[in-house]
């Protein structure tokens, strides 16, 4: 619990930082990125592994907008794969929220009955992104991410680790 503190502080010291730095780089129209990390469900509180991954692309060259999809497969308890599309803004220079309702895909494993050994389940869901670009090099760029996923039957967190490409 004290490491999820502490990385939930680190996070929230983040704007702070990003009113301090210059707008010094160029924005790419089009980014590519992807967001390993540990995910925790609230629903069946455990702990596993997702990967996040999604395609953006600016309403302009200088437009703080961005509409795009992804897709996110996390491994737990909870599995499944969610497919998204929808919007980012560049709330600071570095700092970005994403919204992205979609649709995720469960797969449940049945304990009564040995004959069907995963059920596949489809859900209406909402993603949220909260990324800080702490390493520009560049194309790339390199920071930490949280995400939550909202469905009717299931939330997680994720923390993990922003890595995209920008052309």
């Amino acid at each position: 619990m004290k490491i999820i503190l502490s990385i939930f502080i680190f996070i929230i010291m983040i704007p702070f930082n990003a009113f301090s730095q210059e707008h010094n780089h160029a924005h790419a129209r089009n980014e590519i990125g992807i967001s390993p990390g540990a995910t925790y469900s609230s629903s069946h509180h455990e702990w596993g592994f997702g990967v996040h991954a999604h395609y953006f692309r600016t309403l302009g060259n200088h437009s703080p907008w961005a509409l795009g999809g992804s897709i996110e497969q996390v491994s737990s308890h909870g599995s499944h794969w969610t497919l998204s599309a929808g919007g980012k803004y560049e709330l600071f220079d570095k700092l970005n929220i994403a919204i992205m309702p979609g649709i995720t895909f469960f797969n449940h494993k049945h304990e009564h009955n040995e004959e069907h050994e995963h059920t596949k389940k489809v859900q209406f869901s909402t993603h949220f992104e909260l990324v800080y670009n702490l390493i520009h090099l560049e194309h790339f760029h390199l920071g930490p991410a949280i995400d939550f996923s909202w469905t009717k039957h299931d939330n997680h967190f994720m923390l993990g680790i922003h890595c995209a490409y920008g052309f």
